[in-house]
């Protein structure tokens, strides 16, 4: 049986919505879940465009919870989240055949990035970064098809999408410089001009909230933590853990990214140094933020590994040791389960999920999925020890466990969210 194109567009998008939407969260975990359930269930929208606010995201929920005040608010978030994830993977299968011209190294790049630990996770919890990714990779796929299809006109809308993207996620500033690179030297002087002033007009819209709420300039740019976590030793701690989570999200088919790189240096270097000059101020700037979860500030640029992968499937090796590496990618989620049962077993990492037992321990970091999770809202109403400090989401659940009980929630069915 031969599909076209739009019904492989249409099979990836239903195929990887039933894969995140059965691997979605049981109860509402910790982290920044709890702070955009409670956007949700406040019902509010946001002036805020500082770093914690991400005003498109809390603004779209709150905007969804308006619509649907008969749907309870942490469902609203886990179908927003799920439905920005999966449509991410047709998007990045169109992507890919832009690129490679060829069905089966786009299908397989698609299928690799969508089962990738760090993007699957994000679809299995309430987080920015499945959408954010949805804004990236249509911006990616217009810069793409701007660049071979030779439209310059483009580049205009390409400047409106990255320009919104700031109030996604600041972070998607560090790819300004990639694309105004591209405009210099490859539009006309009126596209030029017209793009700059959409990407300067948007980028200094930013300010309009905090110079309106008397707050600090800087809150838009800068969490206060950054040079905190800056040292030698946690540069290199963040860099010996992103190469791991880099292997992790993708595995042997790392091999095709790498020479993909290669070969797209020779084939198209316009695209090669888009695309490169966008990934690294993204892995760099990742890197230094060393957080504990800084894997989620990999996203982008694992989606730009998945792009390079694309075109090493084309190829590399022969054509069918390449099909039969293709087979292995569903095999992935067994990869995460023998890792997490394998490393289960050293005491000295099994030291370390005992610590994170409160949030559900080595299953927390090292599974994709999340069903059966610990919830934040049973651990707060139990009044549970924490091991580390969870002063912001234990505000946030306290406030969100009143909202539903002056709704009429009883205890008891607050736990089970």
């Amino acid at each position: 049986m031969h599909f076209s194109e739009k019904q492989f567009t249409v099979i990836l998008f239903f195929v990887f919505l039933l894969i995140y939407a059965s691997g979605s969260f049981s109860k509402i975990p910790f982290g920044d879940c709890i702070g955009f359930a409670l956007y949700t269930e406040r019902a509010e929208f946001i002036d805020s465009t500082s770093t914690y606010a991400h005003f498109l995201y809390s603004n779209s929920l709150v905007l969804f919870s308006k619509i649907l005040p008969f749907i309870e608010s942490s469902e609203i978030a886990r179908g927003f989240t799920i439905l920005s994830a999966a449509l991410c993977i047709p998007i990045l299968y169109k992507t890919c055949l832009i690129l490679t011209k060829n069905n089966f190294a786009s299908i397989t790049t698609s299928v690799v990035f969508g089962l990738s630990f760090s993007f699957w996770k994000n679809a299995s919890i309430i987080e920015i970064y499945t959408f954010n990714l949805l804004i990236v990779a249509i911006f990616v796929y217009c810069t793409i098809a701007a660049i071979i299809e030779k439209k310059n006109r483009l580049y205009i809308a390409c400047s409106i999408i990255l320009g919104i993207s700031l109030f996604s996620h600041i972070q998607n500033i560090l790819m300004y410089p990639a694309f105004i690179m591209l405009i210099l030297f490859r539009s006309s002087k009126k596209i030029r001009f017209i793009s700059l002033s959409i990407l300067g007009i948007l980028f200094l819209s930013l300010f309009i909230f905090p110079i309106k709420n008397n707050d600090a300039l800087s809150s838009v740019y800068s969490s206060g933590i950054v040079s905190e976590k800056i040292s030698e030793t946690n540069i290199v701690k963040s860099l010996i853990l992103a190469m791991g989570y880099l292997f992790y999200n993708f595995w042997h088919f790392l091999i095709f990214s790498i020479s993909g790189m290669f070969i797209l240096y020779k084939t198209n270097r316009q695209i090669f140094f888009f695309l490169i000059a966008s990934a690294i101020p993204i892995f760099v700037f990742s890197i230094i933020f060393g957080v504990s979860d800084n894997y989620v500030y990999f996203i982008p640029f694992n989606y730009i590994i998945g792009l390079f992968m694309s075109i090493g499937m084309c190829y590399l090796f022969s054509l069918r040791i390449r099909k039969w590496m293709a087979a292995s990618s569903i095999i992935i989620p067994a990869l995460y389960f023998f890792t997490y049962k394998t490393l289960s077993h050293i005491p000295q990492i099994e030291k370390f999920a005992q610590s994170k037992s409160y949030k559900g321990g080595l299953k927390y970091y090292l599974l994709p999925w999340m069903n059966d999770n610990v919830g934040i809202l049973e651990f707060i109403i139990d009044k549970k020890p924490s091991p580390e400090t969870i002063d912001w989401m234990q505000k946030g659940a306290e406030e969100y466990i009143d909202l539903l009980k002056n709704k009429g929630y009883t205890e008891e069915e607050i736990r089970q969210l």
